[in-house]
């Protein structure tokens, strides 16, 4: 327990990794972006980036909030293995 909140605190801890398969799907989209913007018109690309940007904004939100839930529940473990520790002693 004290070597994971060790390393947490020097920053070796990540909640999430870097993959191969992350940065796959990121040029699959920047192609398929491309592609787009190649074939359609100026309005309905308009309409296609207004859209993306709705994904993202969506995306973010819903990420903030996995985030913000992920922190509690750490917290709240944390405080029950804390708990349970002075109880014991």
């Amino acid at each position: 327990m004290k070597k994971i909140l060790r390393e947490l605190y020097h920053g070796k801890v990540f909640g999430q990794e870097k993959t191969y398969e992350t940065d796959e799907a990121k040029e699959k989209i920047r192609s398929e972006r491309r592609y787009f913007a190649s074939v359609l018109s100026e309005k309905n690309f308009a309409r296609f980036e207004a859209l993306e940007a709705l994904h993202k904004e969506h995306n973010i939100r819903k990420r903030e909030e996995i985030y913000a839930n992920a922190f509690r529940l750490g917290v709240m473990l944390m405080c029950a293995v804390f708990m349970n520790e002075e109880a014991e002693k």
